[in-house]
């Protein structure tokens, strides 16, 4: 009987009275191959035989018996007149090939929580899923990703859970030069493999389907399906009733396999590619630690088959260090030439999944390589493609089905950083390069005549521009948000895009795609990279002679050297962009440059200036009918008003300029108004007020997502809940204000932050943290030209020096203070230096000294409208002067000043 041997086996290792695994461990034959063979579930080979009787040092008569045990009866002969039923339904025990897992690989590295997945899906297999059906796992993933070895990983690990054997079928779907393997030459080896004849394998697929899902029934059987083409090719090849398990892997996502648990690979993660870079390149053939890792590993695009051909380029060439492997491929254009050896090549993989695709994927494969940026949309995609959107959203749908492409973010679209090069490597090709050509053009097309669209919505005010070709079709854009989500969305491809008009026919796009970006990136920054873009767009308009798109272009670069604190810089070009417009007879071009360049001399202090060119600049406005330019220019004039002694004055213009913008509708202008009336009633010393003309100013910022003015709030917020005494909530303001303004490389704010939050710490008690603060800031005052913002840190830093070191440090920096102060005709900061000298000179017995200090220092709080300031300093006076009344000389910080507030964009 076939079940003899396993009898015979047990029988001869119960009379050793060995376990199973002492019988093993004698043997080389593993514990699970005994299990099998006493159970008879097998046949055993020959050689596993002899080994087991010579550990069970078996007499010959016995060793002979077990061997003749191996020999089952043969089959009987196939009834010709039998039907498919009959002749199909018995199940040989023996016969067939029923363990064929390819051998597990040594060099699976991560992969934790996919594995454990899909050993949690084995646990399901004896009751089958929530229908009682075979459990089924789909795993998809681009072409190198590992798939197939986590599959085989997997299913070695499952062996002991399904005993009655293991089968694997190569599909082929993705092989290059090799078609797909058909569903009914599939089901034909895997009967084979079953122990059915290949005479008694049925001819029409039905039957053969039928056949197969009855040989499995009742049995525990691990099914794995490597390189599925679809799932067509693979419903045919599911068991039908619950124990098996089915695994399979396929470039394309088996969506219709409705009761497969889908399993999608993504790439491995920094340490899980240095792990498998290490153990495929051999010992100590990479550096433990070396810092060229990280950089292969990236270069590999964290692909695992890339990582692997990489590996064993330095096991087999002993010569080649890591660091020069890395040099090589950074040269994006042969990298995936590199990336190739005698039987794996990654271009040949991503060419092998394209080639599965409808000619009008391929091509929209290859054209995508076009796209500048790292992502993109199916309406951007449309008009690459000459198509309609729900066209281009089919096609980008069905590759990103295959894992040619990925999604992060629904409704856009990109590229691994390995099938990118692949693409760009398709688009280069000489037969296409004038469809090519056509498609980059319309993509330009559409980016610029977005780009216009979304800049009327975001920017405060625009300038004519040449219009590109209309595109097929874009994105709706009805309000600010909508524009602002847009551009975010399509930063990268926008300023990418900038780089793809260089030639000189180009250069009328790149000033105009400049100018359209330029108030987005004075919203968002970095200013750093803005300002090199107006530069660039400077220097082409001069070149075409094109003098009002130079203007425009210097105004831009202008504006992001205001932004980023180089005031004197930002000055120079609003000078030169006003004698152009001046030269041009461009009187709206004259009326901005006019008010942007009062802006810079207020903030360098030169306040009578500033007021001069505001006048001039309001009246420009107001005869051109351009009321929201007149309420920008009255705003910063009520600003330099203020600054020059003149609160009143100034309160008065910015309620006049928030009506105008309430009755315009011009919410970004409302924020500006609510932010300078604000500033007017925090220095005039009603903080309650002023906190809550910053609250509405920031909520407004923050829901049109302007950055900068949510900093600016933010620190003038803080300011005020300084003066209030709750010095907590101001350092989490300033904070809060400090992290924006580095961000957007705001220089001036980021010095305001430090300086602010140095002011709450010195409030709380950390006096060496307020030092560190002050130290950080007042550099970068002086590096920007912010006389004002130098004035006031000398005297916050004065109050500090008077806390720790004493009076006579502390009077010198007054004094120093009050020197600026005079030099910008700041009487605000005047009074504030005097009065903090007079508390000096005072702890130091000087009451002559602190006396007239102090009358100097209430002389300018009276004439700038400051009552808390006037009261205190009045008090202080009144007990000086009084006969042999007594000074304390108790030092207190002398509340410190407010910053000239950031420049509003």
């Amino acid at each position: 009987m076939p079940g003899d041997f396993g009898v015979l086996l047990r029988r001869y290792r119960l009379q050793t009275g060995w376990t199973q695994e002492d019988l093993a461990g004698r043997s080389g034959v593993s514990v699970h191959a005994i299990s099998v063979l006493e159970a008879g579930r097998r046949k055993p080979r020959l050689s596993s035989v002899a080994r087991l009787a010579e550990a069970l040092a078996l007499a010959p008569p016995e060793r002979a018996r077990l061997i003749a045990a191996t020999d089952p009866a043969p089959d009987p002969a196939p009834d010709p007149d039998a039907g498919p039923e009959q002749r199909t339904g018995s199940r040989p025990e023996h016969g067939g090939v029923r363990y064929q897992l390819p051998a597990d690989t040594r060099l699976f590295t991560g992969r934790t929580q996919e594995l454990e997945q899909l050993l949690a899906l084995a646990e399901q297999a004896p009751e089958g899923n929530a229908a009682g059906m075979v459990v089924i796992s789909a795993i998809d993933g681009m072409g190198g990703i590992g798939k197939s070895a986590l599959a085989l990983h997997a299913a070695h690990r499952l062996r002991p859970r399904f005993p009655d054997g293991q089968l694997f079928v190569d599909l082929h779907g993705h092989t290059p030069g090799t078609p797909p393997l058909g569903s009914d030459e599939a089901l034909s080896r895997l009967l084979r493999s079953l122990g059915v004849p290949p005479q008694r394998i049925p001819a029409d697929l039905g039957e053969r389907a039928a056949c197969y899902r009855d040989r499995l029934a009742d049995t525990r059987t691990l099914i794995v399906l490597d390189n599925a083409a679809d799932s067509a090719q693979v419903r045919p090849l599911l068991p039908g009733t619950p124990g098996c398990l089915v695994l399979v892997t396929s470039r394309k996502r088996l969506v219709s396999l409705d009761d497969a648990h889908l399993l999608a690979l993504d790439l491995l993660s920094g340490p899980e590619a240095a792990a498998l870079l290490h153990q495929a390149a051999g010992p100590d053939r990479i550096p433990v630690g070396h810092p060229a890792v990280a950089d292969l590993a990236e270069l590999c695009g964290h692909l695992p088959l890339a990582l692997r051909i990489a590996a064993a380029r330095l096991r087999h060439q002993r010569t080649l260090r890591i660091e020069h492997l890395v040099g090589q491929l950074r040269d994006g254009r042969d990298r995936l030439t590199r990336l190739q050896d005698e039987d794996r090549s990654l271009a040949a993989v991503f060419e092998s999944s394209l080639a599965a695709l409808p000619d009008a994927e391929q091509q929209l494969f290859r054209r995508l390589g076009l796209i500048p940026g790292p992502d993109f949309d199916a309406h951007g995609v449309a008009n690459l493609a000459g198509t309609d959107h729900r066209t281009a959203e089919r096609l980008l749908e069905s590759l990103l089905d295959h894992n040619l492409l990925t999604q992060h973010t629904p409704g856009r679209y990109g590229f691994h950083d390995l099938i990118r090069l692949h693409a760009r490597t398709r688009s280069d090709s000489p037969t296409e390069s004038a469809a090519h050509g056509a498609a980059l053009e319309r993509l330009l097309d559409y980016y610029q005549h977005t780009a216009r669209l979304a800049d009327h919505q975001v920017a405060r005010r625009t300038r004519p521009q040449s219009a590109p070709t209309p595109p097929a079709g874009s994105p709706p854009l009805p309000d600010r948000a909508a524009a602002l989500a847009w551009l975010r969305a399509e930063r990268a491809n926008l300023l990418a895009a900038t780089a793809h008009t260089t030639a000189r026919a180009q250069y009328p796009r790149t000033i105009a795609l400049t100018a359209s970006l330029a108030s987005f990136l004075l919203l968002d920054g970095p200013w750093a990279e803005a300002a090199e873009l107006h530069r660039t767009a400077a220097a082409v308009a001069r070149e075409l002679g094109d003098r009002l798109g130079e203007a425009g272009a210097l105004g831009d670069l202008g504006r992001t050297q205001h932004a980023t604190g180089n005031y004197p810089g930002s000055a120079e070009l609003y000078q030169r962009t006003l004698t152009l417009h001046q030269e041009l007879g461009d009187r709206p071009g004259e009326a901005d440059s006019l008010h942007q360049l009062g802006r810079v001399r207020v903030l360098t202090g030169d306040y009578l200036a500033a007021a001069e060119l505001h006048e001039r600049a309001a009246l420009l406005y107001r005869e051109l009918g351009d009321r929201p330019g007149e309420a920008r220019a009255l705003c910063d004039l009520g600003r330099a008003r203020h600054s020059t002694g003149d609160p009143a004055g100034a309160a008065e213009l910015m309620t006049r300029v928030l009506t105008i913008q309430q009755e315009l509708g011009d919410r970004r202008g409302q924020a500006g108004a609510l932010h300078d009336l604000g500033y007017v009633r925090h220095e005039t010393g009603d903080h309650s007020a002023a906190a809550a003309l910053h609250e509405q100013a920031l909520a407004i910022y923050l829901d049109l997502g302007s950055r900068q003015g949510e900093a600016i709030a933010l620190w003038n917020l803080g300011q005020a809940r300084h003066e209030t005494g709750d010095h907590p909530a101001a350092a989490a303001l300033h904070e809060r204000a400090l992290v924006i303004f580095r961000e957007l490389g705001s220089r001036q704010g980021e010095a305001d932050a430090l300086h602010g939050l140095g002011r709450a710490r010195h409030r709380t008690g950390d006096l060496t943290a307020a030092a560190e603060l002050y130290r950080r800031a007042l550099p970068i005052y002086r590096e920007v030209g912010s006389r004002p913002g130098e004035t006031e840190l000398l005297t916050s830093l004065a109050a500090l020096t008077a806390d720790t070191t004493g009076p006579q440090a502390a009077l010198p920096l007054y004094r120093q203070a009050l020197r600026l102060a005079r030099l910008t005709d700041s009487p605000l900061d005047q009074a504030r230096a005097l009065e903090g000298a007079a508390r000096c000179a005072a702890d130091l017995g000087d009451r002559d000294g602190a006396v007239t200090d102090l009358r100097a220092a209430t002389e300018l709080y009276r004439r700038v409208g400051a009552p808390a300031a006037l009261q205190r300093a009045a008090d202080r006076l009144t007990a000086l002067e009084r006969p042999h009344g007594s000074v304390p000389t108790a030092r207190r910080s002398a509340p410190g000043g407010v910053n000239s507030p950031p420049p509003k964009g």
